[in-house]
């Protein structure tokens, strides 16, 4: 208002600020301001007291305006957020506005029951000076003056910020009543509320951290209690929550409830970093009759993930006079597992801890001597309260560490219970659990391990006075894994490992417990014993291999070396270079011995020769476990086999009629492991002894081992190999070897001068048979037939003066001989100049082969008879029939003939002396090459040794090397390939 002087009398002018609504619009128009500017300025004069009319009427407007304001601000609050739970109970405009907060309909839906909250807004109608007045019913307590002079306040001008202060105040209230309950259950209670947002923290179990109260709010909207508890089921919460609402007083069993979960969980959280699985039930197949059955119902089953037979039982219990402590009873469950894993288990063993856990033991099972001075004291029992206040920082509170010591000291301890009781039930004489270092480690010590079965008593003894020492330890994190120690005196080899040339030696043995075995149980026990067995059988083969030491020969000694003896496994290098090593062990579960071939120093990532006849080795020393005979064999084998893996054996096609069908070159075929078997293209076969003294043996392994006229299904003859192999027969080896011709024909019964004078007449005639033969080339090369059935012994009625490879051959490439039975009267052998004469000397293959044996030999120095086509070669060796000839001469690798293959090899007698008696005729023998030839083991290498082909220009000669065997054997296929096609 502003007053003003004009002209002799003064006139009032009526000045306004007006507000704005908040939507864009005045809060008052301006047709109202004229309007009261009108009335003020018309009653200046008309009242004595006219200013103070003029105040009572603009601030009864001012009041009765505010109150219009603020009812359509709760019209709009309720249409927009509050919705229901506020309600406008009266409104008298410029006199009252009453509002019902907290709906009692709404929340008597909700609760059943709810109390009237109304708020009151009205002019004093006593004196109009002052401003709003606010009430409450019921009326707020004083209990908190500021928050009650909040709310009886309106000096804004906003109905929710009213109604919020309102409902604080009021919800204030309630958590103060709902702490007088508490208090009155528990006089030492320690719940407190908080002024910023409504809420009463409640602890449960003394000690409590702030994450494990119970928080109780109120919402400001309805009024109604809500309840937070971390980790708390949320459906049980709202189950409190209703029963809160519904009667304060219902919170106090609800406390004792939540006491017993808070206690399980803190069980929890305390053994949850250890091996363990809680549950709160445990279905047992005799619950109902085990004193399990009257342990307290509220308890918790822990179980020992890695002992899956124990478990520890937690029980708990109130103590009276502390309503929010438990005392705490720790129980050791064992169960057994009859029905299988998936049955319910039977409680065996319940027994409880001694409540002092500084003895760290069971009640009467075993216990743990401490070491003097060195225990743990405690403040208190595990019930014994502490500080009053939660604590705001860390958890640390919540850890039951009596708990954590009893499941860490069962889990480290309970496996050496279990294994010494396996080693009692099996009469295993032990020291039982002992405590090693300090005082940080168990350990168990076997004074006396079972003897072997199968080992004879000497050895037994022996390794029984070697051992010093056996400890079993648990080691890893897991304690799964047992290692066993052990400690052996007076090893009977020395290695060349460094770490083995002490006094001692140390053995490690490691056994990692089956997860659906007990830690410690029987499986343990009996892996140890199966691998003291594998000791203890490798340990005789050892100790008979160190008394054959001193006698062993001194080429043996010299080939190998002991490389690595550490009681569970043999490994010995050999060779020139010790690069090859064999590796001997027991097997446990084939209950045999296992044997592995390597190499190393420079023939590392190399392959080991003796690999292929690695099965014929073990299965060998599995028969007879003799390292010397091993050592033996390995020596009489390397140079043969390294020569043998020089062969080509990738399958290639176009090797037969079927050109889409791979073949391999030659396919090795170990028999034994001195006996190695070659078959080129699946046709032919060669059979290779290796022999002492640096020789092979070999024949031709399309004939039978047993009977030298029957063929071998599958295979065909290979002509001329005899002849073939000669040329590589060293002639200063054995001076015992007779000629070619002796072995194909054996010689007349003739006395020795008579032989002399018959050489020396008919060398001359001999000599220009083999010109005129040579010059005019019609002696065919002659062959056997290619394959003979099987079951068919061929006999000499049956064979003609024709030339076995001028037969034509049947279909399926075999001449099938009737049984000489089925024919008639026929001519004898010797009237149509056949004589079938088996070789009394033939050594079988199967028996000792040396060259000192007493069977026929063949020289190539007496050989008669020619290859069309090819040189005359004579003399006493290879070298001496033609200049610069030798095995290893490539001109000497084509197929050469066999003089007694051919028809009429010494069968002319025109030229023989007419003073000489006419002599026997010698039948062609196709069966010699089944008598062994006996060759060095540097002509097998030649023999077997891919080298350029001869008589091709040099750029075309080394296009493909093949060895001298291969080169052979492919001639003799093409040959008889060209004879069926023609």
């Amino acid at each position: 208002m502003i007053l003003k002087y004009l002209g002799g009398y003064l006139s009032w002018r009526f000045l306004s600020r007006i507000k704005k609504t908040g939507d864009g619009r005045a809060l008052v128009h301006s047709m109202q301001i004229n309007f009261i500017h009108q009335l003020v300025q018309s009653r200046l004069f008309a009242d004595e007291k006219p200013l103070q009319d003029m105040y009572t009427c603009l601030h009864s407007f001012c009041l009765s305006l505010q109150l219009e304001v603020l009812h359509s601000q709760a019209l709009a609050l309720i249409r927009e957020r509050w919705g229901d739970l506020v309600q406008i109970e009266r409104y008298i405009a410029g006199k009252c506005l009453i509002l019902g907060v907290w709906n009692q309909q709404v929340l008597g839906r909700k609760t059943g029951t709810a109390s009237v909250h109304k708020v009151t807004i009205k002019i004093d109608e006593n004196d109009g000076s002052k401003p709003l007045q606010i009430s409450h019913e019921p009326p707020l307590p004083a209990c908190d003056s500021k928050l009650t002079e909040r709310a009886m306040r309106i000096d804004h001008l906003s109905i929710e910020k009213l109604l919020i202060d309102s409902v604080h105040a009021r919800s204030h209230q309630k958590l103060q009543e709902l702490k007088a309950i508490l208090k009155s259950f528990n006089p030492n209670d320690s719940s407190f509320v908080e002024t910023a947002l409504p809420t009463l923290v409640i602890p449960i179990l003394e000690p409590c951290g702030r994450s494990e109260c119970l928080h109780v709010f109120v919402d400001l909207h309805c009024g109604m209690f809500q309840l937070m508890l971390y980790g708390f089921d949320q459906t049980t919460l709202d189950d409190i929550e209703k029963s809160i609402n519904d009667d304060m007083k219902k919170i106090i069993p609800w406390l004792q409830q939540l006491k017993f979960w808070l206690g399980q969980q803190r069980c929890r959280h305390s053994v949850k970093h250890l091996p363990t699985v809680c549950s709160e039930t445990l279905h047992l197949t005799n619950y109902a009759t085990h004193p399990i059955n009257n342990l307290s119902r509220h308890k918790l089953f822990i179980k020992l993930t890695r002992l899956p037979q124990y478990y520890i039982v937690v029980e708990m219990f109130e103590i009276a006079g502390s309503p929010t402590e438990l005392q705490y009873n720790y129980h050791f469950l064992s169960v057994s597992h009859n029905d299988g894993e998936d049955n319910p288990p039977t409680a065996v063993l319940l027994q409880r801890f001694k409540t002092n856990i500084e003895e760290l033991s069971f009640d009467g099972t075993w216990r743990k001597q401490a070491k003097a001075g060195c225990k743990r004291k405690l403040s208190g029992d595990q019930g014994s309260p502490e500080s009053k206040k939660p604590k705001r920082t860390g958890e640390m509170c919540a850890f039951n560490k009596v708990l954590a010591h009893f499941v860490a000291m069962c889990d480290a301890n309970m496996p050496f219970i279990g294994l010494r009781m396996e080693f009692s039930s099996l009469n295993i004489p032990h020291q039982g659990v002992q405590i090693e270092g300090d005082s940080f480690s168990h350990a168990i010590r076997v004074l006396r391990i079972p003897p072997c079965k199968g080992i004879s008593e000497e050895t037994q003894k022996a390794l029984e006075q070697s051992l010093l020492d056996c400890t079993f330890r648990l080691q890893g994190r897991n304690n799964r894994t047992w290692v066993a120690e052990l400690v052996f005196a007076n090893c009977p080899l020395n290695s060349t490992v460094s770490r083995e040339q002490g006094p001692t030696r140390h053995v490690y043995l490691t056994y990692e417990n089956p997860l659906s075995e007990p830690v410690g149980g029987r499986k343990v026990v009996e892996m140890f014993l199966n691998d003291w067995n594998s000791i203890a059988q490798l340990y005789e083969c050892v100790l008979e291999l160190s008394k054959c030491l001193q006698d062993i020969p001194h080429h043996l000694n010299q080939f190998s070396e002991v490389r690595l003896y550490n009681y569970r496994k043999l490994i010995l290098c050999y060779g020139q270079t010790k690069g090859s090593s064999i590796s001997i062990q027991w097997n446990s579960i084939n209950q045999k011995f296992h044997i592995s071939l390597g190499t190393t120093g420079p023939n590392s990532g190399c392959s080991n020769c003796h690999n292929i006849i690695l099965h014929q080795l073990q299965e060998m020393f599995n028969k007879v476990p003799n390292v010397v005979q091993l050592l033996q064999v390995l020596y009489d084998t390397q140079a043969p086999l390294n020569a043998i893996n020089k062969l080509p054996t990738v399958p290639m096609l176009g090797l037969t009629q079927r050109i889409n069908t791979a073949y391999q070159c030659f396919s090795i075929l170990p028999q034994s492991p001195t006996h190695i078997r070659l078959a080129f293209r699946n046709m032919y076969c060669i059979d290779i002894y290796c022999r002492s003294r640096g020789v092979v043996a070999i024949r031709d392994g399309a004939y039978s081992l047993f009977d030298n006229s029957k063929i071998v299904e599958g295979f065909y003859p290979a002509p001329g190999l005899k002849t073939f192999l000669n040329m590589f027969v060293d002639s200063n080896q054995d001076a015992r070897r007779r000629s070619v011709n002796e072995d194909d024909n054996p010689p007349s019964p003739v006395g020795g001068d008579m032989m002399d004078s018959l050489i020396s007449q008919f060398q001359p005639q001999t000599q220009q048979f083999s010109k005129q033969a040579g010059a005019s080339g019609a002696y065919p090369l002659t062959s056997p037939p290619s394959s003979y059935h099987n079951t068919v012994t061929p006999s000499p009625v049956m064979m003609h003066t024709q030339s076995p490879g001028n037969l034509q051959s049947s279909p399926s490439g075999a001449l099938r001989a009737p049984s000489p039975a089925s024919f008639g009267p026929t001519q004898s052998p010797s009237s149509i100049g056949i004589s079938m004469v088996p070789s009394s000397n033939f050594a079988s293959p199967h028996g000792t082969l040396d060259p000192s044996s007493p069977y026929t030999m063949m020289s190539p120095s007496q050989r008669a008879g020619n290859w069309p086509g090819s040189p005359q070669v004579s003399g006493p060796s290879p070298a001496a029939r033609m200049p610069g000839m030798s095995p290893a001469n490539p001109s000497l690798h084509s197929p050469v003939p066999d003089a007694s293959h051919s028809p009429r090899a010494g069968t002319s007698s025109q030229s023989m002396p007419t003073n000489m008696p006419p002599p026997r005729k010698l039948p062609q023998r196709s069966w010699a090459a089944s008598i062994p030839t006996i060759l060095t083991h540097s002509a097998l290498q030649v023999l077997l040794l891919p080298s350029p082909t001869p008589g091709l220009s040099p750029a075309l000669a080394g296009s493909y090397l093949c060895s001298p065997l291969e080169r052979f054997l492919g001639s003799v296929n093409m040959r008889r390939h060209l004879q069926r096609k023609g």
